[in-house]
């Protein structure tokens, strides 16, 4: 496995509304391949742009895919790179529509 794939999230769509400070994050999972927005800091977990809704997830010792069950924090699961951000077609219509803004983490905070 040479792939190298980030440990913290490069990309982020803004801030959990239930922790209030952990960056929201965009995850694939390893299994299904499936792209959900993750918070980096309470590990609540939306399977797509509605971030209204209640997290699919949310306290647990592990982070179950909202689509398949698997583990979001298990290998080969991993922080989304540039190339699956722009695959993912929710993604891109919420960002069209200005629900969602994809923001890139920079050097300071």
């Amino acid at each position: 496995m040479s792939e190298d794939f980030p440990t913290t999230p490069t990309h982020y769509v803004g801030f959990c509304r239930l922790c209030g400070t952990g960056p929201l994050g965009l995850r694939t999972c390893g299994d299904c391949g499936a792209l959900t927005i993750v918070c980096d800091e309470c590990d609540a977990v939306w399977p797509d742009a509605e971030l209204a809704a209640p997290p699919a997830t949310t306290g647990t010792t592990t982070l179950p895919c909202p689509h398949c069950g698997s583990d979001l924090y298990e290998p080969p699961a991993h922080w989304a790179t540039d190339a699956e951000l722009a695959a993912v077609r929710w993604l891109g219509e919420a960002i069209e529509a200005g629900r969602l803004e994809l923001k890139t983490r920079g050097g300071s905070h």
